[in-house]
């Protein structure tokens, strides 16, 4: 097998330093191929994707993230390529110049977006419930299912268990209503604090109930008072935060073809970047 293709990590600004040393997975020599004032970051690799058992893979996503670091902390920014994006020689031209011609027909889209990239981070931001705690909050505090309550004690056994199911269902209501309130409340802060918001997937827990899953593309110097915010959150009863990062802009990353030969992947986040 010849190692006659690029396996791309990310698209960067031309910098200086253009050898990044046996960093790639399978400890390549990891390299820059300039075009004008971009870059693309590049191992030499047999044409064939990467493949291995499910830890094997695992190590190979985990370089190729460390690479992508790499690259960004030598750049100030960085457009970061999913796993195992490789570009190919074909009859007229070497996987060297389908690189270049890939670099140039996107060009103007890799200029914008590593221009809007620079000196910004993803974070990762993910706000929990402690069901027993907020069930607690809401039965204290909701004028209805106080008086459900004060209404049972003077009851008998019968229609107590009655009352029991309509506390339980009003509690519900409250709870879905409260649930729906306190994500556009912490939307509505947190977005001040960035340049763009991706809204992902809620996520189920065992013993906890998630309201909000964001990633946040912030500027650098935003980032702690984004903190701060968090840890306001955080001191409400019941609540809890996961923060994660800083990354690179995977998530923000557009999604974009890999045309070099037949390699075909798109921008996406690299598993274990997220929270």
């Amino acid at each position: 097998m010849t190692q006659d293709a690029r396996y791309v990590y990310a698209v960067i600004p031309r910098i200086d330093k253009k050898d990044f040393g046996p960093i790639g997975i399978g400890g390549n020599r990891v390299y820059t191929i300039p075009y004008q004032d971009i870059c693309a970051v590049v191992h030499d690799c047999p044409p064939e994707p990467y493949q291995g058992d499910e830890e094997a893979v695992k190590a190979m996503v985990a370089t190729h993230g460390d690479v992508v670091d790499a690259a960004w902390e030598a750049a100030g920014s960085v457009l970061p390529m999913s796993f195992d994006v490789i570009i190919r020689p074909d009859e007229e031209k070497s996987a060297d110049d389908n690189v270049r011609k890939w670099l140039e027909d996107e060009y103007t889209t890799f200029k914008m977006r590593v221009d809007e990239f620079r000196d910004k981070v993803e974070l990762g931001v993910q706000i929990l419930w402690d069901p027993a705690a907020i069930t607690r909050r809401v039965a204290e505090e909701n004028k209805e299912v106080r008086k459900l309550v004060t209404e049972m004690a003077a009851k008998s056994r019968g229609l107590a268990y009655f009352y029991q199911h309509k506390i339980a269902e009003a509690v519900k209501k409250e709870m879905e209503a409260k649930a729906d309130q306190d994500y556009r409340r912490y939307y509505e802060r947190l977005r001040g604090y960035a340049e763009d918001t991706q809204v992902n997937k809620i996520k189920k827990h065992p013993d906890k109930q998630m309201i909000m899953n964001l990633s946040l593309l912030v500027k650098r110097d935003r980032v702690e008072a984004l903190g701060e915010a968090l840890g306001e959150i955080r001191e409400e009863e019941g609540v809890e935060v996961r923060f994660t990062g800083p990354w690179p802009p995977y998530t923000f990353a557009a999604k974009i073809v890999a045309t070099g030969g037949e390699a075909e992947r798109c921008l996406e986040p690299v598993e274990g970047k997220q929270g």
